[in-house]
């Protein structure tokens, strides 16, 4: 039994219900692929319009945050945008905890670049400099639009905290890390992004391990949202960093590692992930 005490942020301040969460992943599934279908045909050719398509991609990924301020509006049902958003920006977590979001997110990504360059990969020094050069202006586009907030106050400011209300943790971010992979398959479609050549199966299985780890620092730290921004922000630039200065990248090592880090952090906690069941008033 975890010595955790928990706090009202490691779960919604209500119990919700099986038919919210199911609005909820209705709506961030429709307000990204709204976006992100047409960018990718614009970016084919089959849809003739003059319009760049970062210009769709962006209000694409506000998908999950817009989901979730109309899952938690009081039109809707939910307690407030003010509440919610009040618990998603709690920042207070200890140095143990910011140092896994941090370095342990970076070095289990950069970790690998020792057996990719055996694998065969090239080092490219020039390549590598400028991703480092590239850093500041990276990290703040990624904490803010690239899979920070505008993916987390959804992932895990509503749609977990809900789904471990009704089903046990371990299937609970399973879950969250399958859905997260499908929200974003319209970028396979879309020949201008990384992902349009990596192996979706492989990349499925990369996210929902994760979805795990993730799941677990969510948990243990009472569930500060603002710590699990940082941790996506850190693992995204550390995969920026390594496609900079590698070439090529071998997805396989890269899902390996994800995945047999998820599978870690679910063995370690036997299926708990350091989740402590809330208790309802």
């Amino acid at each position: 039994m975890s010595s955790h005490r928990v706090t009202d942020r490691a779960a919604p301040p209500q119990r919700i219900g099986p038919r919210p969460i199911i609005v909820y992943f209705t709506l961030a599934f429709v307000l990204t692929w709204m976006w992100w279908i047409p960018a990718a045909l614009i970016e084919r050719g089959t849809l003739p319009l003059d319009l760049p398509w970062l210009a769709l991609m962006i209000p694409g990924g506000l998908g999950p945050l817009l989901a979730a301020l109309i899952c938690a509006s009081t039109a809707c049902g939910g307690t407030g945008i003010r509440p919610f958003l009040r618990r998603a920006f709690h920042w207070r977590a200890t140095p143990r905890l910011y140092l896994l979001a941090t370095a342990g997110m970076a070095a289990m990504v950069l970790g690998t670049l020792p057996i990719q360059l055996l694998a065969g990969a090239t080092w490219d020094s020039a390549g590598a400099l400028a991703g480092l050069a590239a850093l500041a202006p990276m990290f703040a586009f990624t904490f803010l639009l690239g899979g920070g907030i505008d993916e987390e106050f959804g992932w895990h400011g509503y749609a977990l905290p809900a789904l471990q209300s009704l089903l046990p943790p371990w299937s609970a971010n399973l879950l969250l890390g399958i859905l997260w992979s499908l929200w974003h398959l319209p970028l396979w479609w879309n020949p201008a992004v990384a992902q349009h050549n990596l192996n979706y199966p492989l990349y499925l299985l990369s996210t929902t391990g994760f979805a795990l780890v993730l799941g677990w620092l969510y948990n243990i730290s009472h569930g500060n949202v603002m710590l699990i921004v940082t941790a996506h922000t850190f693992a995204n630039l550390a995969y920026g960093l390594q496609a900079a200065a590698i070439d090529p990248v071998y997805q396989w090592i890269d899902v390996t590692v994800m995945s047999a880090s998820g599978l870690l952090a679910l063995t370690l906690t036997r299926g708990n992930l350091g989740y402590n069941t809330p208790k309802h008033k």
